[in-house]
């Protein structure tokens, strides 16, 4: 899907370190809606494991680039927004999917596995 505006809350020019940070990123695309995401640098998630005493990132949906500018955070977005924009709509709503969907895909998939083990059987 092809994106129509990408907008910064906070602009970019206030960002001391664009390769130790994370930004909020309003992408409204064709459709006419405006998904948020976080677009961090790999060293801000570091920065925010040493913060927190954490041996891993919590979990939490965010889009990594290596440096906050303007034109890669665009040509991110651009990948996520690919497809009729799955990776932006996975993103944006992951939270609200219902655990009784992830528990019917696992369901399946473990039949899908017991069928290809019975035919490496035969």
């Amino acid at each position: 899907m092809l994106i129509k505006s990408i907008s910064f809350p906070t602009p970019l020019e206030d960002i001391i370190d664009i390769e130790d940070d994370n930004i909020d990123v309003f992408v409204e695309l064709e459709d006419g809606y405006t998904h948020t995401v976080v677009v961090s640098t790999p060293k801000n998630l570091l920065s925010l494991m040493n913060k927190e005493k954490s041996d891993f990132a919590e979990p939490d949906p965010v889009i990594i680039v290596r440096k906050l500018t303007k034109e890669i955070i665009a040509r991110a977005l651009e990948a996520y927004a690919e497809d009729d924009a799955y990776w932006l709509k996975l993103y944006q709503f992951s939270a609200d999917i219902n655990m009784a969907t992830f528990d019917k895909l696992q369901v399946e998939h473990i039949k899908y596995l017991e069928k290809l083990k019975k035919l490496d059987n035969s």
